[in-house]
């Protein structure tokens, strides 16, 4: 079983031709509104992959939140979300026609989250406990410290980039960075930007992924380096958020590092190739088709 502790956004989507420049004014090509928010998209993905999720999470009591839970609900246990007054974290985000995207978040609720949702008698019972960088960064350091006095993998996404202090991060089993974050994570740390690099300096896992050349890590013994999926991009915005559900979903159900990281790398790569960000997760049977 996987705890997902993170964001529930809703996301506000602009097809563009070309990402606006400041003082710039442009006409969308389409707009659509989705769940959104890494939190959410990871578990969901984890979900979709086959695994068992509890959603632990917030949304406010307005309009945004049915919308914000309208897939978890019928994939993962959302029995731990709470109702607040602080409204439901949104994003905005652009997409180009090169499928590139810009995004920016307003967390709302996310901030709200309290850790203490995830009792005792929960987090012994799971295999995974998995984290971003959306909710109140006290509180995701309250979880690493219990989850590494406990049995469970803690896997952290260190995303959005924001520093966390070297002894914290250390607690974790597992740090996952894209290109962007290792760069920010190794500018703190004074080392090298490369898996084996933030691996040594930090003494625990750490995975980067890297875009069209997939993803390299150094964790649980092991050192692995997988290609991407090569496949026509139309849509990144929930590649990454899909690449690290997918993973915990694999690792929760026993396969090895390579293994998970090829499942997670196809899982991205069929995420890509869709529009959408929750609307462009893979079901468990899709990735299967492409593995077997």
């Amino acid at each position: 079983m996987i705890i997902t502790f993170g964001s529930i956004n809703v996301d506000f989507v602009y097809e563009v031709e070309d990402m606006p420049q400041p003082g710039q004014t442009l006409l969308a090509r389409r707009f659509r509104t989705e769940a959104g928010g890494k939190g959410a998209n990871q578990g969901l993905a984890a979900a979709r992959d086959g695994a068992e999720v509890v959603m632990v999470g917030a949304v406010g009591q307005d309009g945004l939140a049915e919308t914000g839970l309208q897939n978890l609900k019928t994939a993962t246990d959302i029995s731990r979300v709470a109702i607040l007054r602080e409204p439901t974290g949104n994003a905005s985000i652009h997409i180009d026609a090169k499928g590139r995207n810009m995004i920016v978040v307003a967390a709302g609720a996310n901030l709200a989250v309290s850790s203490d949702s995830v009792e005792e008698d929960l987090l012994q019972r799971a295999n995974v406990v998995l984290m971003q960088m959306e909710n109140d960064v006290a509180e995701v350091e309250k979880l690493i410290r219990r989850t590494h006095a406990s049995s469970a993998t803690s896997i952290l996404n260190l995303a959005p980039a924001f520093p966390l202090s070297e002894e914290v991060l250390s607690l974790c089993d597992l740090i996952v960075v894209n290109e962007d974050e290792a760069e920010a994570l190794a500018g703190w740390l004074g080392c090298g930007v490369s898996a084996e690099d933030l691996s040594a300096r930090l003494g625990t896992g750490v995975l980067r992924t890297l875009g069209g050349d997939g993803a390299e890590a150094v964790a649980f013994g092991d050192k692995v380096r997988v290609a991407a999926m090569s496949i026509e991009v139309k849509d990144t915005t929930a590649a990454g958020d899909c690449f690290v559900g997918v993973l915990a979903s694999a690792l929760d159900r026993g396969l090895s590092l390579k293994e998970a990281m090829q499942r997670a790398s196809i899982a991205a790569g069929l995420a890509c190739s869709r529009p959408g960000s929750q609307s462009s997760l893979p079901q468990r049977d899709e990735t299967d088709r492409v593995i077997f």
